[in-house]
Order: C-alpha cells, then sequence, then structure tokens
C-alpha cells in the first residue's frame, strides 16, 4: 500500500508540475493557485490522505489543466510543455541535483501549508503564489547546480514569509493528523493539570486512558 500511495504521491506531483507549466501563458488565477496548495498538501506522506483521495485530486488538477490548455489535451505535436512530470527524474538525478530539488519540493510543500489556511482567511501573498508556479516549473527543468541553489535559497525565504503571514497575530500550529493532534491535546491537558493539580498516577489499561482522552478532547 505504501508504493502504491507513493507511485499517486509521484504521479500528482507530476500533474500539478503539468498545470503549473500550462499556466505560464496565461493569467494566475486564485482557484488556480489554491488547487496548486491543496494538491501540494495532498502529497504530503504524514497528512493522512489515502490513495483514493490522491487519485481525487489527480483527477481533478488534470481537468484544470485541459480546462486551462484545452489544445494541449488533443495536440498530435506533443511539445511536452504542459505534459505531466515525470518524477522519477528527480529520484533518479545526480546527488547534488536531486537533493536541490528535493529541498525546493518539499520546500514549497511546506509554503502550502502556511499559505493555504492563510488564502482562506482573505490573505495573499502575490510574490508567494507566483513562487508556487516557479518552483514547480524549475523542478522539471534539466539545471545545474549554480542554477538551483538561488532557488533553494527563495524557498526558504517564502516559507518563512508564508509562516509569518499566518503566525503574525496569533499561535499558530500545523498538526499533520488525527493522531498528532490527539497526541497534542493530550500533553497539553497534562500540562495544565500539573500546573494546577497534585497529580497521585494510579495503574490503568492503555485502553481505559485513550476512552478518557477521547472523552477530555470532546468536552465542551
Amino acid at each position: 500500500m505504501e508504493n502504491q500511495m507513493s507511485g499517486f504521491s509521484d504521479e500528482l506531483t507530476g500533474a500539478l508540475i503539468g498545470l503549473a507549466k500550462a499556466c505560464k501563458m496565461n493569467i494566475r488565477q486564485s482557484a488556480v493557485t489554491r488547487l496548486l496548495m491543496e494538491g501540494l498538501i495532498t502529497t504530503i506522506s504524514d497528512a493522512g490522505f489515502d490513495d483514493q483521495a490522491l487519485s481525487d485530486m489527480l483527477l481533478k488538477v488534470r481537468r484544470e489543466k485541459d480546462r486551462i490548455a484545452p489544445g494541449c489535451a488533443v495536440c498530435k505535436s506533443v511539445c511536452g510543455n504542459t505534459s505531466d512530470y515525470d518524477v522519477k527524474n528527480i529520484w533518479t538525478s545526480e546527488e547534488e541535483i536531486r537533493s536541490l530539488k528535493s529541498l525546493i519540493l518539499y520546500g514549497i510543500k511546506g509554503i502550502a501549508v502556511y499559505a493555504l489556511p492563510a488564502m482562506a482567511e482573505g490573505y495573499e501573498n502575490e510574490k508567494i503564489n507566483e513562487f508556487f508556479y516557479k518552483a514547480l516549473s524549475i523542478i522539471s527543468y534539466d539545471l545545474t547546480m549554480e542554477d538551483l541553489l538561488p532557488v533553494v535559497a527563495e524557498t526558504a525565504e517564502m516559507n518563512e514569509s508564508a509562516a509569518g503571514s499566518v503566525c503574525q497575530n496569533s499561535p499558530f500550529i500545523v498538526i499533520p493528523d488525527y493522531k498528532s493532534m490527539q497526541e497534542l491535546v493530550t500533553r497539553k491537558l497534562l500540562a495544565i493539570l500539573e500546573e494546577n493539580y497534585h497529580i497521585s498516577l494510579i495503574p490503568m489499561p492503555k485502553e481505559d486512558l485513550t476512552n478518557i482522552t477521547n472523552e477530555l478532547t470532546t468536552f465542551n
């Protein structure tokens, strides 16, 4: 199952690259930028998406690309400009190139984690939005270390800006899945209890402790 999901993830990443390149000659639309971010987040292995979610997102991305560049879907002379990219090309590259492209790819996934909720709150940074298109396109090009290093630095800069746009007004936590959320809430509850009460721990079956934790996390 893990290998299958990894295959879906790579295929979706390749489709996102094709969508970004299809927009090269078109006006950027917020809906497309949002889809790029949603797609990138869906490829994060710890985010809890299954192969069906990856497959559904893949179909959505390809439909959007066909809408933006309808001629490419029926073109008999394939130029490759908007084709889905084979992400295996990254993993089989020379070590230095593979490392730099991986930093860019994982970096923009992190940016998406911050930028998508910011967009939902009505905040958009055009430089960050534009960078998604730039970074996804660059990943597919045959470039040197000298070409990629500035993009890696720019990725780090954009990641910091995206995090700041969400965190500047209120505390913000990125939680990859429900299990992590439960663990975080449990730690927070224990910290509050330890601060305000004297606690004597008694032996308790693990399933009972889980039930108590679930009740506490749903208590209003």
